[in-house]
């Protein structure tokens, strides 16, 4: 584990993070209906997600082991039904106000809606599994808490950084007046990438 492995690490991830999906609609959903400060309590919750995955896909690795295919498909289906409701609860909220303060109940909300949102991405585990191997060093079987902290510091700064320029650019919008259209675009987005999922697991 070195300096070099982490930056590596962390550029591998922050690429795959830039790429527009369901964190960064529900990133710019979160900033419209709550401005900035909601965007980034949607964000801690991602990150919290990430967190999760990315250490289940240490474990996994370092055992050898290998997704079961039914875990799979639950996964996938729990997946589609997180994103077509959060989608839905999102789209049905855009007529409210614009951006304004967050109350402690409100913002808990939002944070724990950005959990569910990353944990409804399984792809994330499979991404990290295919990603570990590179990086952790031949003949770890065993995970300890410097190794932990090691891949996990480096998954979540990167995510963080691939996900600030969708809270910017989301804040931006929602101070220029289009709280309403981003909030209406983000849920609908959220609905559509749950309905692909589970469309492609009945075809």
């Amino acid at each position: 584990m070195t300096p070099e492995i982490w930056i590596a690490l962390a550029a591998a991830n922050f690429m795959a993070s830039l790429v527009p999906g369901q964190n960064a609609a529900f990133v710019g959903s979160a900033t419209a209906r709550a401005g900035v400060w909601g965007g980034g309590l949607a964000t801690s919750g991602i990150l919290a997600a990430e967190m999760i995955w990315s250490v289940a896909a240490l474990l996994i690795a370092l055992g050898a082991r290998e997704l079961d295919p039914r875990l799979w498909t639950a996964l996938q289906i729990g997946s589609g039904i997180v994103l077509v409701a959060l989608g839905y609860l999102t789209f049905r909220a855009s007529g409210a106000t614009g951006p304004g303060a967050v109350r402690p109940r409100s913002g808990l909300r939002i944070s724990a809606q950005g959990l569910w949102i990353g944990l409804a991405n399984p792809i994330a585990l499979v991404f990290f599994l295919s990603l570990f191997p590179a990086f952790v060093p031949a003949g770890s079987t065993q995970a300890d808490a410097g190794m932990v902290l090691f891949y996990a510091s480096a998954i979540f700064a990167s995510s963080a950084a691939g996900i600030a320029p969708y809270l910017v650019v989301s804040g931006a919008l929602a101070r220029g007046g289009f709280a309403v259209p981003l909030q209406m675009s983000c849920g609908s987005m959220l609905v559509l990438l749950g309905g692909l999922v589970l469309v492609r697991l009945a075809v």
